[in-house]
């Protein structure tokens, strides 16, 4: 079985979604090039209102390698950006196995 990182958080008062959203390209970038990587998705609860709450959602192979990415991401300029853009004393991360997975067939396409 895998590995499911959860990252939880609010963006900071005056940070946009669209700011966050902007490091996509890079976010995709750095995570297919660590070992381990499978997915991601990045998902947002009531978005535009004050209980707006994201969830970073992340595959991996082991906890070694999802922890191992983590501190090389926060070591990064990639990092750096986000947590300009985040809210610490909201984030939360979580790291767990996963007891069951399923999966389409079908490739998920970009919204």
């Amino acid at each position: 079985m895998s590995h499911v990182e959860v990252v939880t958080f609010k963006l900071l008062p005056g940070k946009s979604a669209q700011q966050l959203l902007n490091t996509e390209a890079a976010m995709q970038a750095f995570l297919t090039e660590q070992p381990g990587f499978h997915y991601r998705s990045l998902s947002c609860h009531e978005q535009g209102t004050d209980a707006e709450q994201w969830f970073d959602i992340v595959y991996w192979e082991d906890a070694g390698q999802a922890k191992t990415a983590g501190e090389a991401l926060m070591a990064s300029a990639l990092g750096a950006e986000l947590m300009a853009a985040i809210d610490p004393a909201t984030c939360v991360v979580r790291h767990m196995p996963t007891l069951c997975e399923n999966m389409s067939c079908e490739l998920a396409v970009e919204a």
